[in-house]
Formats: structure tokens, C-alpha cells, sequence
């Protein structure tokens, strides 16, 4: 019971393709996430942060007035 092999070159091609459309995804995926219109995670926490220190801010001053 012999098993057909694939010759080294022939597998070695083979994994260097697979390798290079991986690496092809991986910089679309990259460029994709770089250059998209949404704004950024960070920037849409700091904006709450900010909405929330305005909200703090003037129920300081609502309540300093009521004393």
C-alpha cells in the first residue's frame, strides 16, 4: 500500500499561493478598517464622556443654586 505523494516543489508552490491570497485578505481587511467612513470607537466614547461631563456639570450647578 503505497500512498501517491505530492513532490516537495509541488506542495511547496501550493502552500506559498495559499499563503499569498492570505496575506491579500489580510491587508484588504487591514486598508478596509483604516479607510472606513464610521467614525472610530474612541471617538464615539469621548464624545459620551464630553455629553456626560456637559449633563454633570449643570446638575452641579442646579444644585449648588438650590443651596
Amino acid at each position: 500500500m503505497s500512498a501517491k505523494r505530492f513532490p516537495f516543489d509541488k506542495l511547496n508552490f501550493m502552500l506559498s499561493v495559499i499563503g499569498f491570497i492570505g496575506s491579500l485578505g489580510f491587508y484588504y481587511g487591514v486598508l478596509r478598517k483604516v479607510y472606513a467612513d464610521e467614525p472610530v470607537v474612541d471617538q464615539q466614547r469621548i464624545e459620551q464622556l464630553q455629553n456626560d461631563n456637559h449633563r454633570l456639570r449643570e446638575q452641579l450647578e442646579q444644585a449648588q443654586k438650590k443651596q
